[in-house]
């Protein structure tokens, strides 16, 4: 079994113009969320998808994926936490409840507005999940990082080559994730910011594949624009 979790339940307060969650501002009249849930509809790999949404918004997901999405019946919603790690755990606490969770069953977590992600990255993460057990999706840094620890001048300038930018998916083994998940204590929930980190607290090795620069998520005011360019002749 392939199980997804797509996280929609953050509010994006780096994008200043925006009266709603990014998540659900329209680009070609379809909201951007939408875009991403059809990408890993499509792929059809899927026994399992999960949306994570703020509770004040929960009717208004189900309006819009009644819309937009076909087979709309397939996705379960799951009430999203204040943290990226607090909407991860309430997905997985539903699936241990109500699942049947075999040995070699994979789990994709994806973020909500990262629309561009491609069906090759989808499969890709599958794929280097059951043969490592673990995967995040990367691409190398373009630009000279510098690493300062005031935010006024130069520590370090870190080697390029050995820099990666984190994307999404990242994909588990389910079961390791979920007692990986399950062994986190509050301490260390709190210094978890992505996914993949997590296997950080165990030792667990990340296995890496090779993402794409227009995988990116829809961060800044600057990264909508884009966005916006990119979708305005993109079928859905």
């Amino acid at each position: 079994m392939n199980y997804v979790i797509i996280l929609a339940a953050g509010f994006g307060t780096r994008i200043k113009n925006l009266d709603i969650p990014k998540q659900y501002y329209e680009i070609n009249g379809i909201p951007i969320i939408m875009y991403t849930i059809k990408k890993f509809m499509d792929v059809g790999c899927f026994d399992h998808i999960y949306l994570t949404v703020d509770n004040n918004y929960r009717s208004l997901m189900i309006q819009l994926l009644k819309k937009h999405i076909d087979d709309y019946k397939k996705i379960k919603l799951v009430e999203g936490g204040k943290e990226r790690i607090d909407s991860i755990c309430n997905v997985i606490k539903v699936i241990e409840e109500t699942d049947n969770i075999k040995d070699d069953d994979i789990i994709v977590v994806q973020d909500g507005v990262r629309p561009f992600v491609s069906n090759e990255i989808i499969l890709n993460s599958i794929k280097c999940a059951e043969k490592y057990g673990t995967c995040a999706t990367s691409s190398p840094v373009n630009d000279t990082i510098f690493q300062s620890e005031n935010g006024d001048t130069v520590d370090n300038i870190p080697v390029r080559s050995t820099l990666f930018c984190g994307q999404s998916p990242d994909a588990f083994n389910l079961k390791k994730f979920i007692d990986m998940i399950n062994g986190l204590n509050d301490e260390q929930k709190r210094k978890i910011t992505g996914t993949s980190d997590i296997c950080l607290f165990y030792n667990v090795p990340i296995k890496m594949i090779k993402g794409s620069n227009l995988n990116f998520k829809i961060t800044t005011d600057a990264d909508l624009k884009i966005a916006e360019l990119l979708l305005k002749d993109m079928e859905f």
